[in-house]
């Protein structure tokens, strides 16, 4: 069948996604719709827990460490190349990163709201036990902690972990010519139960309990399939919304 006069060539480069919900998970504008959540956090910790450090925090602090002193100036160097990457790739694409930043963080928070009850909801009916309680002592501390979780555990465990475990599944899904979409369901799960694995690791670390254990495995799943159809911005603020609504009303 001959093709249409308005049908471009094959070979054209297909349009870029528009729309609130492509937008949303740009990389770029997700980093500048959590930079006011680092901003806080770093405020918070100086004048309330300077000593405070989320534990994923501390890991990659203190692996960062091992190369010297220049090593934290570094990884701020780093940081501020990332952003100005962010701003360049914005102003050049006209993306409304303002409106869609302030959105996503409304969308994040929704998300935070209904973690807790839908996480406990889904480890009962896994589990059939009952609720998971943790223990927690004093306001300040948790507040810095919480902010500290929704970044550096989501950085970490679906910015970082997950998207390789996808690469490396979604590769495996491949050769064994099986959907691309199973390797990031598996990737999903894997990242979730190491998510909840590293929380009894380390001195300090809580004791190992099942109920526990599975209760952030789920919960870890849950924000990796957030991060997977919504984006980074959108999974960092549900997590730390979640964190400090439960600090709070505990």
């Amino acid at each position: 069948m001959p093709k249409s006069r308005n049908e471009p060539p094959s070979d054209a480069p297909r349009p870029e996604p528009t729309g609130y919900l492509a937008w949303s998970r740009d990389p770029a504008v997700g980093l500048f719709a959590v930079l006011p959540l680092w901003l806080a956090y770093e405020g918070l910790r100086l004048g309330l827990a300077p000593d405070e450090r989320n534990g994923a925090e501390a890991l990659v602090t203190d692996t960062l460490g091992l190369f010297g002193p220049t090593a934290l100036i570094v990884l701020r160097a780093v940081m501020a190349a990332a952003i100005a990457i962010a701003a360049f790739s914005i102003l050049r694409r006209g993306l409304p990163w303002g409106r869609v930043a302030l959105v996503s963080t409304l969308e994040g928070t929704c998300y935070g709201l209904m973690l807790g009850p839908a996480t406990g909801a889904l480890t009962v009916f896994l589990l059939e036990s009952g609720h998971v309680w943790l223990s927690l002592d004093g306001i300040a501390p948790d507040l810095v902690s919480s902010l500290g979780a929704g970044i550096f555990e989501e950085a970490l465990f679906r910015l970082g972990l997950l998207s390789l475990l996808a690469l490396v599944f979604g590769w495996l899904a491949l050769v064994f010519g099986i959907s691309v979409h199973a390797g990031t369901v598996v990737a999903v799960l894997v990242s979730a139960a190491l998510f909840s694995w590293f929380h009894h690791l380390g001195p300090g670390a809580e004791p190992f309990a099942w109920n526990v254990f599975w209760f952030r495995a789920v919960a870890g799943a849950v924000l990796g399939a957030m991060f997977v159809l919504r984006g980074f911005a959108v999974c960092v603020y549900a997590h730390a919304v979640y964190d400090v609504h439960y600090y709070l009303s505990s």
